[in-house]
């Protein structure tokens, strides 16, 4: 009896994971690898021993270098385009929407380190091939905070500029300033006083609530 039923546990297994479900495994792999070892250095063999595949496995995803380090861009730059679509989606004050964006940006290192980490090295590839993918995913950036930031001086009848292109682009660049201070481990007040004060030079307004102030005291996470 004892004979069958430790025949029947070793005939158990994980089920199958389908196509979709395996690209998106060796794609998180991926992400790892890339965030770890960087965009230039990360190689097919890597992600298939993080995976713990084979790498024709991982070869018959991604079929070049060109196509694996695509895959992981476009991934990262999903994360981060539907963090600020989910935020700039709701029909609140700018100074409100700008806040909640940066900080869920900065947060990101606590919550999604590698993509953050795969980010800020795509950020700084000025002379690779992956540089006009990153001017594509920032101009879209750009693009919903100044949105936000035209609806809202509409609705308050501001004098400020209303096209917002030049404010919105200070903000999303400065959002990596605040990164590297996150990364940093600045202290929290001191992080939450640089957002004030970009949304207050940028916007002219801060708007603060208790939910905002409770955030502060969370905000200072040390990155391992």
């Amino acid at each position: 009896m004892g004979d069958l039923g430790h025949s029947a546990r070793r005939r158990r297994r994980a089920p199958a994971l389908d196509k979709n479900q395996r690209r998106t495994l060796l794609l998180s792999c991926a992400i790892r690898v890339f965030a770890r070892r960087g965009i230039g250095v990360a190689r097919h063999a890597e992600i298939a021993r993080e995976a713990k595949v084979s790498v024709p496995a991982v070869f018959f995803y991604f079929p070049t270098r060109e196509a694996l380090v695509n895959a992981v861009l476009d991934e990262v730059a999903r994360f981060f385009t539907a963090m600020a679509e989910n935020i700039h989606d709701r029909q609140r004050p700018a100074p409100e929407v700008i806040l909640e964006h940066t900080r869920a940006f900065a947060e990101a290192v606590v919550t999604h380190p590698d993509h953050t980490r795969v980010l800020l090295e795509w950020s700084t590839a000025l002379r690779d091939e992956v540089w006009p993918q990153y001017l594509k995913f920032q101009e879209k950036i750009v693009a919903m905070i100044a949105r936000t930031i035209k609806r809202w001086r509409m609705e308050i009848g501001s004098q400020r500029d209303p096209d917002a292109e030049d404010d919105a682009r200070m903000i999303a660049a400065t959002g990596y300033v605040l990164v590297q201070m996150k990364i940093a481990n600045q202290p929290a007040a001191r992080i939450e006083r640089f957002l004030q004060t970009l949304v207050r030079d940028t916007l002219g307004e801060v708007r603060a609530s208790a939910k905002n102030e409770a955030h502060l005291s969370e905000f200072n996470v040390a990155v391992g």
